[in-house]
């Protein structure tokens, strides 16, 4: 290696320790673009390249850069999306925010003609402005160009496959591997698509299983975690809720009442309307059953479970199930615990004491 190529790499250790604020600062940027998005990616990963990787480069093509301020891929971000059509999402925040190199950006995905396949991928080359961050005693911040990536979970997988093969670009694959590499990338493609045409379907269904369940139209909805998300955040046992809290003038806690949904599948409900039908045909039985569970207790807060619970156990003592499948039904909730076994006697003993409850089916 020449003594250009050393002065580069004197220049590299001089500046690291902005490589590292420079890195610091695009990935904070980047989880504040997820987090104002509401959405979830796959990943956000920073690196710097380490000396031995950049001695290498030198090594290689040393002489096409005047000095270190030459190699814009010294720091880089990439941000994985799971889906290909978030991607532009966030590359237009990129460039509202950074200050592009159009010169040496480059959009991957618009290189193929139509009957070609490859690697797609968004490649910025960008410097951070003043606008985020200055420090007047460190102006290299805001000089030294840096590489962000922007790709789908898939596009990621492609490149990943392809680097693992030790090709570089699609031209340094052999002519007689290239046609699988080709049949990989379309495929990959066509999974990509796939995926958000998936991703919209389910979107707009549950938008208008939503407005279903909101104008009460239920007859025909199947009971599946979409209806039953929908049935509870349209009130689906608040009223039963709200009546047993005023047995004690107690307050109500929300809670996640996803693990009831196995349970009423379990008692055979096929759709919404037998859920709701259930709901309003044993809602006063609940309600006595909480008034026995509850009279007389110094409880100042239930959770938005009570109700529900309620429900479900009257439901299986006045069908005969007994006081083992009431314990199956806390352990569908709660998870498999000790306590369940008493509560489970505590809740078929009220039972009895509402004659719901055969002296043959409960054990003293």
């Amino acid at each position: 290696m020449d003594k250009h190529c050393d002065l580069i790499l004197e220049q590299y250790k001089e500046n690291y320790g902005t490589y590292e604020i420079i890195e610091k600062i695009i990935i904070d940027k980047f989880k504040e673009f997820v987090n104002d998005s509401g959405a979830i990616v796959n990943s956000i990963d920073g690196r710097i390249k380490t000396y031995e990787s950049l001695a290498g480069k030198l090594e290689r093509k040393g002489y096409k850069y005047n000095d270190i301020f030459d190699i814009t891929d010294i720091v880089g971000v990439r941000l994985v999306t799971f889906y290909m059509d978030e991607i532009d999402k966030y590359a237009a925040k990129v460039e509202k925010v950074f200050n592009i190199d159009w010169e040496n950006s480059i959009d991957k995905r618009k290189i193929y003609n139509i009957d070609e396949f490859g690697y797609l991928s968004l490649h910025y080359i960008a410097r951070i402005p003043k606008e985020i961050y200055y420090d007047p005693e460190n102006p290299m911040v805001n000089e030294i160009r840096f590489e962000i990536q922007i790709r789908s979970i898939l596009q990621h997988a492609w490149a990943s496959i392809q680097h693992d093969t030790g090709y570089k670009t699609d031209v340094e694959i052999p002519r007689e591997y290239m046609r699988s590499f080709m049949r990989l990338a379309g495929l990959l493609e066509l999974a990509d698509e796939t995926f958000c045409n998936i991703r919209n379907s389910i979107d707009d269904y549950r938008r208008r299983v939503k407005q279903i369940v909101k104008d009460g139209t239920l007859d025909d909805l199947e009971l599946n975690g979409d209806s039953y998300n929908a049935y509870i955040e349209n009130g689906g046992f608040s009223d039963l809720n709200k009546r047993i809290a005023t047995i004690g003038n107690m307050e109500i806690e929300d809670t996640n009442l996803s693990n009831f949904l196995k349970v009423f599948k379990s008692f055979g409900f096929k759709t919404l309307k037998e859920l709701d039908d259930f709901v309003q045909e044993y809602g006063d039985l609940a309600y006595e059953f909480s008034i026995r569970q509850f009279s007389g207790k110094d409880i100042d807060i239930i959770t938005s479970a009570t109700g529900p619970l309620a429900l479900a156990v009257v439901f299986v003592l006045s069908k005969d199930m007994g006081e083992n499948v009431v314990r199956l039904v806390l352990d569908a909730i709660y998870g498999e615990r000790k306590m369940n076994e008493r509560m489970a006697a505590r809740l078929t003993k009220i039972g009895k004491t509402m004659g719901l409850v055969k002296a043959s089916d409960y054990n003293e």
